[in-house]
């Protein structure tokens, strides 16, 4: 009965904490961080941009016939642009891509993706691209997202190799 005793005395002393040292809770700061403040910004500048959707078709089923439909597009400044792109040529081997480039840099563009080849959609690693579409198959619909670049004027080409005559121009106002 004495070693119950005991074992009863020591397990209360263990599990009310006897006079050992005591810490104050520790305070937990609900302020955001920057990081969180920063995050914050950036979904609200996302929520706030304009979208707008724009349709781009290829044409031609011929070298001689290929082409842009329409030529020009404008879009706002600071909008989220939904890109419809559609390869509306039949011709055996018409294959067809969007790719948004710095004003004047398309050709040099399209000469860079001969060597990127078609495990790359024919789109070299350049920063003047801003943005672009995988190749598609006669008859195929791609859409792709991306963010309205600067105000001004950019091009957009078809980097197959061949179809550098493909050239449009997107206005951002």
């Amino acid at each position: 009965m004495k070693k119950l005793s005991i074992a009863v005395a020591i397990f209360t002393l263990v599990a009310c904490g006897g006079e050992g040292k005591k810490t104050a809770p520790k305070k937990v700061d609900t302020a955001p961080t920057k990081v969180a403040e920063k995050e914050l910004e950036i979904i609200e500048e996302v929520e706030e941009k304009e979208i707008v959707e724009i349709r781009v078709s290829a044409l031609g089923e011929s070298m001689a016939e290929i082409a842009f439909e329409p030529k020009a597009l404008s879009v706002p400044a600071n909008s989220r642009v939904i890109l419809t792109f559609e390869n509306k040529s039949s011709a055996e081997g018409m294959l067809h891509n969007f790719v948004l480039v710095e004003l004047g840099s398309g050709s040099e563009i399209a000469a860079a993706g001969i060597k990127a080849g078609l495990d790359n959609n024919f789109v070299p690693d350049d920063k003047r691209i801003i943005a672009y579409t995988k190749m598609s198959n006669m008859g195929e619909t791609i859409t792709i997202e991306f963010d309205a670049p600067a105000k001004g004027s950019y091009h957009y080409v078809c980097t197959y190799p061949g179809h550098i005559s493909m050239i449009g121009r997107l206005n951002v106002i």
